[in-house]
């Protein structure tokens, strides 16, 4: 008999924002008020930052972050995509069709701060 597990798309969310808050540079898992706003009129599913889409059996997800000042953020991005997909294999046996990073802001804190 063949186990079948199913996750909600809060679940692979929260793993997803897991996964990309774990990349060194990355501040927060966020979505700017615009984004949040258009995310209801068009009554897509986003949770702690984090688009989930599903495609024919895999996942597509669309994280948008905030990211400290200078660091690189096409290193960023990559290893964010490169642990969602790690995760959601290991963690999830999820299939992932694709991930999208999205640059929401770029965190400066000032010295002592």
């Amino acid at each position: 008999m063949e186990e079948k597990i199913e996750l909600s798309r809060d679940a692979l969310a929260d793993l997803a924002s897991q996964a990309a808050l774990s990349v060194s540079g990355v501040v927060e898992c966020l979505q700017s008020p615009m984004e949040a706003l258009a995310s209801r009129i068009k009554r897509e599913f986003i949770r702690h930052g984090v688009k989930v889409e599903e495609e024919g059996g895999s996942y597509r997800f669309t994280v948008h972050i905030s990211v400290r000042y200078g660091e690189n953020i096409p290193r960023i991005a990559s290893e964010i995509s490169q642990r969602i997909r790690e995760y959601m294999e290991a963690a999830a046996g999820v299939r992932v069709a694709g991930v999208e990073v999205v640059v929401e802001g770029v965190e400066v804190r000032e010295k002592g701060g």
